[in-house]
């Protein structure tokens, strides 16, 4: 089982771009060390991002996410288990979505995902659905 988790934020730093792309450009790599799937979407000062696999690992990044000075408001949108990853054979396993093309690819996978008509994985996708369509 995998464990997978979604979370809003609001940066604490919204005015500054070093910052915040420092963020963006190593996420990625700090969660494929910890065996972590994903993405990570930041809009207008708002971060969104699912996490998921091993549950003490997903616990443990989020806990230091939530300590995080980069981030406030840090709000725990939906946890659950899974059989299999969201996000295993996506871009490496984490997205980090940072223009229009890849997150309208992003969007994309998320409607081939609903195919499998999986409830549980299509709940869930139906929240991020409905969170990036207010974030773009």
């Amino acid at each position: 089982m995998f464990y997978y988790l979604i979370y809003l934020s609001d940066s604490s730093n919204s005015n500054s771009h070093h910052i915040i792309q420092n963020i963006l450009d190593n996420v990625a790599d700090w969660n494929k060390e910890l065996d972590i799937s994903g993405f990570l979407v930041y809009r207008d000062g708002n971060f969104l991002q699912l996490l998921e696999g091993n549950k003490n690992e997903v616990l443990t990044l989020f806990t230091k996410i939530k300590k995080d000075q980069r981030h406030k408001n840090v709000t725990l949108i939906l946890e659950d288990e899974s059989e299999n990853r969201i996000f295993s054979d996506y871009e490496s396993g984490f997205l980090v979505p940072k223009n229009k093309l890849v997150l309208d690819k992003l969007n994309n996978y998320l409607f081939n995902l609903k195919l499998l008509e999986n409830p549980k994985i299509n709940s869930t996708i139906s929240i991020l659905e409905n969170i990036l369509a207010k974030m773009y």
